[in-house]
């Protein structure tokens, strides 16, 4: 499609846009500003993205491009709470630098507490979705050598949990109908943001779309094990997702996860993962509940994995529970860091008991040995440099 930049014949000027993600760690690109920027792109005006303090140049193909004298705007997006110090240190950076720009400013952080990003910036950021934006596909061409797709069949979750960050981000739970649009042919596999995807009034119009368009796909937020049964395991079971995905973060999942567990292994599936939600406001949240619910799941032969709880009302990064402590969270860190890849507990049962015990007494034991053992090593660290730092300076000294 070709755009005339004449004012003349009723066309607006085109514009110069630059999209910032600042610079925060992230498994994925930013799908918000992918799709403003192809909003942008079919509006005709010319778009730049920017990976702030980006040192690994393997940014899914990323190129940083030469940035511009002069932009229209600016859009800065956010991630999670505690990124907050990255997104105020590049929002600052752009209003220096672009003093003309009109930034606009959003994202999950920007949602959560926009009295924070205007304290600190003098900006009132977008809360929600961009609604013009969402209508469009990814721009994927701003991330070459990303390998998946990118896209929701849903927004939102009618659960409303007290931990989650969806009820403010999403608060209306509705179905995307033409999610298919999304999908880049080019590309080995779909991953599906959705938040909870069995709530969906369509979910059988969406087995046979994915029949056909016959890749491998990932709802990586997980699936609801509550709405999970015989009926909506035999269509997975028909279809191209993996891993199946799960969730054991509370009471209101007790019974029905293991329930899931067994109906989904009835239909084949052998990899199963289950988020486990840990260090929560929740009363309930315990260590002992805590290995209760890996040792349920590793009975069952499905694979744990661990998240630790931020809260999303609050910027800090090292919230501690009154029912956890220091020396639990660090050693259940380092056993997640050196057991297991990719921080999840395996399927071995044998190993499950040598790391974590055989009941929540020796799970916690075992976790205090490790913590002492680090701090142990910490110690013998500082000795050792501090007695290598003390013979240099001898040598110099008698030198």
């Amino acid at each position: 499609m070709t755009v005339s930049n004449n004012p003349k014949n009723g066309r607006k000027m085109k514009k110069k846009i630059l999209l910032v993600e600042p610079g925060y760690k992230n498994s994925y690109p930013p799908l918000g500003l992918m799709k403003i920027s192809s909003w942008h792109k079919i509006r005709g005006d010319t778009v730049d993205f920017v990976k702030d303090d980006n040192i690994n140049q393997s940014f899914f193909g990323y190129q940083p491009p030469e940035l511009k004298k002069h932009y229209d705007r600016i859009y800065i997006t956010s991630l999670f709470t505690y990124h907050a110090d990255e997104v105020i240190k590049s929002i600052k950076n752009y209003q220096s630098k672009y003093p003309g720009a009109e930034i606009k400013v959003g994202g999950i952080l920007a949602t959560l507490l926009p009295e924070f990003i205007k304290n600190q910036t003098e900006i009132n950021p977008h809360v929600g979705l961009l609604s013009v934006a969402e209508k469009c596909s990814p721009d994927y061409s701003l991330f070459p050598e990303l390998q998946c797709s990118i896209t929701f069949t849903t927004r939102g979750c009618k659960r409303k949990c007290k931990f989650c960050a969806v009820k403010i981000h999403e608060p209306e739970f509705f179905v995307k109908e033409d999610w298919e649009k999304d999908v880049d042919q080019a590309k080995k596999m779909i991953i599906f943001w959705d938040n909870n995807w069995l709530l969906s009034p369509i979910f059988f119009k969406d087995i046979e779309k994915l029949k056909k368009i016959n890749k491998l796909f990932d709802f990586n937020q997980g699936l609801d094990c509550r709405l999970f049964d015989e009926e909506k395991a035999k269509c997975l079971s028909e279809v191209r997702i993996k891993p199946l995905r799960f969730a054991f973060d509370n009471h209101s999942e007790e019974g029905q996860i293991q329930n899931a567990i067994k109906i989904a292994k009835k239909f084949g599936f052998k990899d199963i993962r289950v988020y486990v939600l840990y260090d929560s406001e929740d009363p309930n949240d315990t260590p002992e509940y805590f290995y209760y619910r890996i040792n349920e799941l590793n009975k069952l032969g499905a694979l744990s994995y661990p998240m630790r709880y931020r809260p999303i009302d609050k910027i800090e990064n090292h919230y501690i529970s009154p029912r956890w402590n220091k020396p639990l969270l660090r050693a259940l860190k380092l056993s997640l860091m050196f057991y297991y890849s990719y921080g999840m507990i395996r399927k071995n049962r044998e190993a499950f008991k040598d790391i974590f015990g055989r009941n929540a007494n020796e799970f916690k034991g075992k976790m205090y040995g490790i913590y002492e053992d680090d701090k142990r090593r910490k110690m013998q660290k500082v000795k050792n440099k501090f007695a290598k730092n003390f013979q240099n300076l001898k040598e110099v000294k008698y030198a």
